[in-house]
């Protein structure tokens, strides 16, 4: 019987891959609807097979609002049976370090939220301690905290976000880091931006403390922070070709001072950079590559930086 056979194979797991999709089913959702969300999450081979199968079964009726965790190595059957409980679903969502808004919604979207759930949730108006420097009209790059949190699958991605700003101000008030911000003549909102150009700039906790050194003791000095990392992050959001020239207020190769605002998310090790940074007089430093590559190269002079540049960086820095 060729139209069973055509079934059970559309009814049959879509693939292998175990990824896991968070589904929300809203109450009042058709079967139809409910399909249709399964296709576009590329749970289902058929809309058509799933309203076959749920016509069949008597479960056209049962499928219960909630939200699930689901995967395309799942059957139909195991998809409905699922559905029909009604039972919400718990997931781990895991939010990486150093990068920026843009990134991250790829990221959600991967975790089952839509553009249009993500969009609600970066433009909405949060009051929280962490964010009261926080320019107004200023977007909440570098404030999505890493972590993996644990959530409901109905939970939405504001829910989410407060978690994290209460995880990264937890991390603050914990480390003190606040009392020396205030020290380094810092708001929040300002020490978030100077660790997400220390993000960018190096990984190694260690480099991170020199590199705030440096920074801080530009910003003391008066001299450009001069970090090509905060240029680059200009011409991604301006969708042009990254150039020291580029004209934009994040352009610390341009422009003194910080730019206005965080151009990543970073490690808790960026922020206790910023808090303490190590001793040192360093007001320059370089990545080397090939042979040096992963290590960072201090300097207190120009002449002694551009040795190290000479020495030490010679495809990075052409």
């Amino acid at each position: 019987d060729v139209c069973s056979s055509d079934l059970n194979w559309a009814i049959g797991a879509r693939s292998r891959e175990d990824r896991q999709v968070r589904v929300v089913v809203e109450p009042g959702d058709t079967a139809a609807s409910i399909a249709e969300t399964l296709y576009e999450q590329e749970l289902i081979r058929s809309r058509l097979a799933f309203g076959v199968y749920t016509q069949l079964t008597g479960t056209r009726s049962k499928l219960q609002a909630g939200g699930y965790v689901l995967s395309a190595n799942q059957s139909v059957a195991s998809i409905v049976e699922h559905m029909t409980t009604g039972k919400t679903d718990e997931f781990n969502i895991t939010i990486p370090p150093g990068l920026t808004l843009d990134e991250l919604r790829d990221h959600f979207k991967r975790d089952g939220f839509s553009d249009n759930e993500i969009t609600t949730a970066y433009s909405a108006m949060y009051s929280h301690p962490l964010l009261a420097s926080k320019p107004a009209g200023a977007s909440l790059e570098g404030y999505i905290y890493p972590e993996t949190y644990r959530m409901n699958a109905d939970q939405t991605l504001d829910t989410l976000f407060m978690r994290t700003f209460d995880q990264m101000y937890k991390v603050l008030q914990e480390g003190k880091y606040l009392d020396e911000f205030t020290k380094h003549n810092l708001t929040i909102h300002q020490a978030i931006t100077l660790a997400s150009i220390v993000q960018k700039e190096v990984k190694n906790p260690t480099d991170q403390k020199q590199v705030a050194q440096v920074f801080l003791k530009r910003l003391s000095m008066g001299i450009p922070l001069g970090s090509d990392v905060t240029y680059m992050y200009a011409a991604e959001q301006m969708r042009v070709a990254a150039s020291p020239s580029l004209e934009s207020p994040y352009n610390t190769r341009k422009y003194g001072g910080l730019p206005p605002g965080p151009i990543a998310n970073m490690n808790p090790s960026a922020l206790e950079a910023v808090a303490f940074p190590a001793s040192g007089d360093y007001l320059y430093f370089v990545a080397g590559d090939g042979a040096d590559e992963g290590k960072t190269f201090f300097a207190t002079t120009q002449e002694e930086h551009e040795a190290n540049v000479a020495a030490h960086c010679h495809v990075l820095c052409q």
